[in-house]
């Protein structure tokens, strides 16, 4: 069985641009598109526009089957909408010494291998390495090299609220690298972010003045190589049991960071990619 474990970018949500053209419109958007081709030569552009501006390039609805062409949906919004993956370019130029990878320069094995769920709804909005140990001790699993770590936090049942944001759990750079030690190298969250609410963290910056406060996790990205994938939901139905995870980003150059469609496979696992 397939569990989907993505969040379905909206239309309405913060930070994105939506337009559509409904088949009727199509119509319209392609009467003007046919107006230059690909492979069309200058004289042809130049002859076809001018008999678009006559009406004789011109498409009508009686031109097409049922009056209508195909849809067409537009979305402007930034690379951490919705379910995302982070790659390490996004937290810095330079990780562990070298040029940090961006999305196209990851291994498409690191996103496909046996998952883990830690439960972490206990640890009081900061996941530390102690928290990381019990989680995996309850969870049975022995992680290593091609597992995918997930934290469950249920911050999914706060989307569409200002609490999704505000009320986030930290995962600690401790925490992460305690993964790391063991092999693993794609964590996931169920919340917006890896570094908790950032209204707390430009707080505590500006009362300690301690810049170890900003977005602490996404920056020890550039000490130690590790993927996040962010906006993650639903973690809270895969069953105790094994699965398999999976969750391609979306190929996008010159790109830090990339949508994808992240889903749990259950029943016997895929061994672990070598």
């Amino acid at each position: 069985m397939f569990v989907d474990l993505s969040i379905p970018v909206s239309r309405r949500a913060p930070g994105v641009e939506f337009e559509q053209w409904l088949h009727r419109d199509g119509v319209r958007h392609l009467s003007r598109r046919i107006r230059a081709l690909p492979g069309d030569s200058r004289r042809d552009r130049f002859v076809n526009h001018l008999r678009w501006l006559t009406g004789s390039r011109r498409l009508r609805e009686r031109d097409l089957p049922d009056g209508c062409f195909m849809s067409n949906e537009f979305y402007r919004m930034s690379v951490h909408q919705g379910t995302h993956v982070d790659a390490p370019f996004h937290y810095g130029p330079e990780c562990e010494g070298r040029p940090a990878k961006k999305v196209m320069d990851l291994p498409l094995e690191w996103f496909h291998g046996p998952g883990v769920v830690l439960d972490v709804r206990g640890c009081g909005g900061r996941v530390t390495a102690a928290d990381v140990k019990e989680a995996l001790r309850t969870a049975g699993s022995e992680v290593g090299p091609g597992w995918v770590a997930l934290f469950r936090t249920d911050s999914d049942l706060r989307l569409g609220t200002p609490a999704y944001y505000t009320e986030s759990t930290a995962i600690t750079p401790e925490a992460v690298d305690l993964l790391l030690d063991l092999g693993v190298k794609v964590l996931g969250t169920d919340c917006w972010s890896f570094d908790g609410p950032a209204r707390r963290m430009v707080e505590d910056f500006f009362a300690t003045g301690d810049s170890g406060a900003l977005w602490p996790t996404h920056l020890h990205g550039r000490r130690r190589e590790f993927i996040q994938i962010e906006g993650l939901a639903r973690l809270r139905t895969l069953p105790d049991g094994p699965f398999t995870f999976m969750a391609f980003p979306i190929a996008l150059a010159d790109a830090g960071a990339a949508w994808c469609r992240a889903v749990a496979r259950t029943g016997p696992t895929d061994p672990a990619p070598r």
